[in-house]
């Protein structure tokens, strides 16, 4: 059985290549915050959700395929969560069982198998009540498939049979061989037969109706029973080999299943939580050429305060170079991580923490962002941007997509500026979106007189006025408002002056 509740015609592997520079991204976007509110406190749930963003699909039909499964797992998280405990009881079942499977011995991991096999048929006997219970609930492709796959394959025929061949497969009645004899006595064609049972009437019980033979090892005949255990061990090994086979193949689907579950599991976990602190959710578009949202914020913010933050609107044109300019703790990194989870949490096939959100496919997102001073010496933070930039450059390409923040703010004004927008030109110019957070004034007036570039500003407001944190359209400005802070600690009124 397949699962495919993550792709139509392949399995999910959590261990499959992470984007470039996974680290980086997490570390800048604050996705640990997102991480820990997706698990649910389960690390395994964690794992599955971290390994899901950070290989961000690019295919708009797989992602479709995801963002519907997702829909319907909101809409019914009781049934994912009871579905996806089944599973664990798969998983641990070993653990209830204190014999294990022996190598070389083919009597004690037959025995393994059909206790575990048997513990299996009950699971699936819980599934498809449970899949009678809520299937008429889901709508998507991915959890039709799963719960029909369920009812088709584990029918109350298939359950009476696998429970009928486990009890077989105890020998009640003793064990029935075929075999040959060969050369020099050797026993040959040695067959496990499955007994027919029928029931005896009284005249066949008779004696003298049809002769048997029999043969008892006596009590003390060490070598006889040794010898008959080989037998024995040779008649079960074929048996047992199929009976192992299909206790792996098994455990590989609730493996899978687990895994996949864990996904959806997570999305249900996040959207609660979100909307117990009154922060919104939606699900993005993202078969757009432009960018447009509305109410978007920072989900990793909102889980981490526990209540709502601002939100922020933004629209930019196939092309564009957003870059966003203002006063000092005004909501701007926060806009731009905003922007980066959200591509992020879209291409992976969950909903996106806005009211709206729409923007094209990224092959990939990318960071930069600014640094503490090397610890150990070894080189200064201009260094360490530039080394970092150039590492970008090599691997940057088409339809990715790189957020920069304070970007080569290390060193002086005049050359921050001018090694950043001569950066920032080829890469516009070669459909890679660029979003850019910055107090390099003399960049952004240079960017906005480019006849080349189309730029749209945003403006963080200056603390506390009516709309703080609520980024609007408007040109760079040559303050950062450091004064205001200036003021604040020591009592003076500089700003107004």
């Amino acid at each position: 059985m397949k699962v495919r509740l993550m792709y139509r015609d392949a399995d999910f592997d959590p261990e499959d290549v992470e984007i470039p520079f996974a680290g980086d991204l997490a570390r800048d976007l604050q996705l640990e915050h997102l991480w820990d509110a997706l698990s649910g406190g389960d690390s395994f749930v964690r794992h599955v959700a971290r390994c899901a963003t950070l290989q961000p699909l690019d295919d708009p039909d797989v992602i479709d395929y995801r963002q519907r499964a997702c829909h319907d797992a909101l809409r019914n998280p009781d049934a994912v969560l009871r579905l996806y405990a089944l599973t664990v009881d798969a998983l641990v079942l070993r653990r209830k069982i204190f014999l294990l499977p022996v190598s070389g011995n083919p009597q004690m991991e037959l025995s393994f198998a059909v206790r575990m096999m048997s513990g299996f048929a009950d699971i699936f006997a819980r599934m498809t009540d449970l899949a009678a219970e809520v299937a008429g609930r889901f709508e998507s492709a991915a959890f039709r498939g799963l719960w029909d796959t369920v009812t088709r394959e584990l029918d109350d025929d298939y359950l009476r049979m696998l429970r009928k061949t486990l009890s077989e497969l105890d020998f009640p009645d003793g064990m029935l061989m075929s075999a040959g004899i060969g050369l020099g006595g050797a026993v040959v064609d040695q067959w496990a037969k499955q007994p027919r049972r029928v029931r005896k009437r009284l005249h066949t019980r008779i004696a003298l109706t049809r002769p048997s033979f029999s043969f008892t090892l006596p009590e003390r005949d060490d070598a006889g029973a040794d010898a008959l255990m080989r037998l024995r061990q040779r008649g079960l090994n074929d048996i047992a080999n199929a009976a192992t086979q299909s206790v792996e193949h098994v455990l590989s689907f609730f493996t899978a299943l687990r895994t996949e579950l864990a996904f959806y599991l997570a999305c249900t976990n996040l959207a609660a939580r979100l909307r117990e602190i009154g922060s919104p959710v939606t699900f993005p578009m993202l078969d757009a050429d432009e960018v447009a949202a509305d109410g978007l914020y920072d989900p990793c913010l909102a889980v981490t305060v526990g209540r709502a933050p601002v939100g922020n609107s933004v629209e930019l044109a196939r092309g564009s170079l957003l870059i966003i300019t203002g006063a000092n703790r005004g909501g701007k990194s926060t806009m731009l991580r905003a922007l980066g989870v959200a591509q992020l949490m879209a291409q992976s096939g969950m909903f996106v923490a806005a009211q709206r959100f729409r923007a094209p496919v990224a092959r990939r997102v990318l960071t930069h962002w600014t640094r503490d001073e090397d610890v150990e010496l070894v080189h200064g933070k201009f260094d360490d941007e530039l080394e970092r930039m150039e590492q970008i450059i090599s691997i940057i390409a088409p339809r990715d997509l790189l957020l920069c923040n304070e970007t080569f703010a290390s060193t002086n004004e005049i050359e921050g500026s001018e090694i950043l927008f001569e950066i920032t030109q080829p890469l516009v110019g070669n459909e890679i979106r660029l979003y850019i957070v910055t107090h390099l004034f003399d960049f952004a007036y240079r960017a906005s007189s480019a006849p080349d570039l189309d730029v749209v500003f945003l403006r963080a407001p200056r603390r506390g006025t009516d709309d703080d944190f609520q980024l609007r359209p408007g040109p760079p400005s040559p303050t950062s408002y450091g004064m205001d802070y200036y003021d604040q600690v020591f009592g003076t009124h500089y700003s107004e002056r």
